[in-house]
């Protein structure tokens, strides 16, 4: 005869069996010393929700970016991983340590693949303006009479210019998506781009 405590109830029942909602088994002579609290629920909660979530829907931007929050949940789970003998619970954990360091390749793969679209881009312009002849200048001689005019222009800085090249311009009124901007500004960083020049 075991005893397990429930997740949900919290209640202590008696049991032969292990199953899904009461894991936490203490036998005579084998003991799960696993602290399923409320701080390591939260933790699981954190990483569906913010890495796990966003990496499923695609919405690499969203992941957090912040490696040290990204190495304090990774040794949480290290650490649970190691106090774990049941095997079907070290396995659900496993998997959870694994979607989590997925969640940040994601971000990182997602972001140097657009850095290589932008740098592509930019070459291509480049090749562009070879190829029609931008850079020839025709000087005349003769005098020339006629009129003048002035044009101001004005040049966006690279981490607008970007967004724009990758998720197209923003609707009128709506303006730039914050979160989108942030990562941007963050990839640019890390890449050596002053991403507001």
């Amino acid at each position: 005869m075991s005893v397990s405590k429930s997740l949900f109830t919290n209640s202590i029942v008696p049991s032969h069996f292990r199953v899904l909602y009461n894991p936490i088994i203490q036998t005579n002579n084998v003991s799960d010393i696993i602290i399923l609290n409320k701080d390591f629920v939260n933790t699981l909660k954190t990483i569906e929700e913010f890495y796990v979530r966003n990496m499923a829907n695609k919405k690499y931007e969203e992941i957090p970016n912040s490696y040290d929050k990204y190495v304090t949940l990774y040794f949480i789970l290290y650490k649970v991983l190691e106090r774990t003998i049941d095997p079907n619970l070290k396995l659900l954990f496993k998997i959870t340590q694994e979607a989590l360091v997925g969640a940040m390749n994601s971000y990182i793969i997602y972001g140097n693949n657009l850095f290589l679209k932008l740098e592509n881009n930019n070459l291509q312009n480049k090749i562009n303006d070879v190829l029609s002849s931008k850079n020839e200048k025709v000087v005349e001689l003769a005098n020339a009479t006629g009129q003048l005019n002035i044009t101001k222009s004005f040049k966006l800085a690279a981490v607008f210019n970007n967004y724009i090249l990758i998720y197209g311009l923003p609707q009128y009124g709506v303006g730039f998506d914050p979160v989108k901007i942030a990562f941007l500004v963050d990839l640019l960083k890390k890449k050596g781009i002053d991403p507001y020049k």
